[in-house]
């Protein structure tokens, strides 16, 4: 049924169970899949982040909430490291125009940070068997989740708490754009875009302009923290010439800065009070 709520699930609770089993499913096709590791690990690991975004929209009634929330992230930890290769690479491939560097230079950056796609190493091995192991562990408890809510009372509570903190956060970064602050907003921006989307179709042509706006704003602060990472990455391996590529970093962050305070502005307009008002009577409308 996709990555949200549908008026087909008998209750609140129900819809939890049907969504995490669609997701984990998902997760373990990845891991059982031929091919390059590299796509399948981006699916592992967007499958974990929209399960994490679906126990958050539920938590204040979901007693295995903390519990959870720790294996899944425990889960993807492994993923990690492989990832962050490929988004290295990408990142310095996308700001390289910017930088004005040489073309010799540019080879030595990208030879710095390639990673090779591995071989199929018993490290490698382990850490896909790990991560299927986790998945599977979970889709057995996930079939007797409960919830203490249904209906809109089920997700209003970590709607809510969720639209506060991105709030917060929002006037932290936009005040004092640091990497870690604008890291923290971006987190909770994305937990927002994956509430929008499960929340869908309580009004399908007034929420989609939301999404696509969370969406957009997430992305921009996830670029902001790649360039982070990449700084990060090509201060710590001492190779001399790359202050063209910094200084292009820093002034594509404040780009990124700028271009957020729109979006944020509007999709952010509302008090948390307000948002959950609204959708909450969308719901009712919905499911009447």
């Amino acid at each position: 049924m996709g990555y949200q709520f549908s008026q087909t699930d008998p209750s609140a609770q129900k819809a939890l169970r049907r969504i995490a089993r669609e997701q984990i499913d998902t997760a373990l096709a990845a891991v059982r899949a031929d091919g390059p590791t590299g796509p399948r690990i981006h699916q592992m690991r967007k499958s974990v982040k929209k399960l994490r975004g679906l126990i958050r929209l539920v938590r204040p009634g979901f007693p295995d909430f903390a519990p959870e929330n720790v294996a899944l992230r425990d889960a993807a930890r492994g993923l990690s490291a492989r990832r962050e290769a490929a988004v290295n690479l990408a990142t310095l491939n996308k700001l390289l125009p910017e930088a004005n560097v040489s073309a010799d230079l540019a080879d030595t950056l990208r030879a710095a940070l390639s990673a090779p796609e591995p071989a199929d190493t018993s490290a490698s091995a382990d850490a896909l068997t790990g991560f299927a192991d986790a998945m599977t562990a979970l889709r057995g408890r996930s079939k007797d989740w409960k919830l203490d809510a249904d209906g809109f009372d089920a997700v209003s509570g970590g709607l809510e708490q969720t639209w506060k903190r991105a709030r917060h956060e929002m006037a932290a970064a936009l005040d004092t754009p640091t990497t870690e602050v604008v890291h923290e907003w971006r987190k909770r921006v994305k937990d927002h875009w994956y509430h929008a989307r499960l929340l869908s179709p309580i009004w399908p042509e007034a929420m989609a302009p939301h999404v696509e706006t969370a969406d957009r704003l997430g992305e921009a602060l996830g670029d902001h923290h790649d360039l982070a990472v990449l700084v990060t990455a090509l201060e710590s391996r001492g190779i001399r010439g790359i202050k063209p590529i910094l200084a292009a970093a820093r002034k594509r962050q404040s780009a990124l800065i700028a271009a957020a305070r729109t979006d944020a502005g509007r999709l952010f307009a509302d008090s948390a009070p307000c948002l959950v008002a609204r959708w909450g009577a969308w719901w009712r409308i919905w499911r009447a």
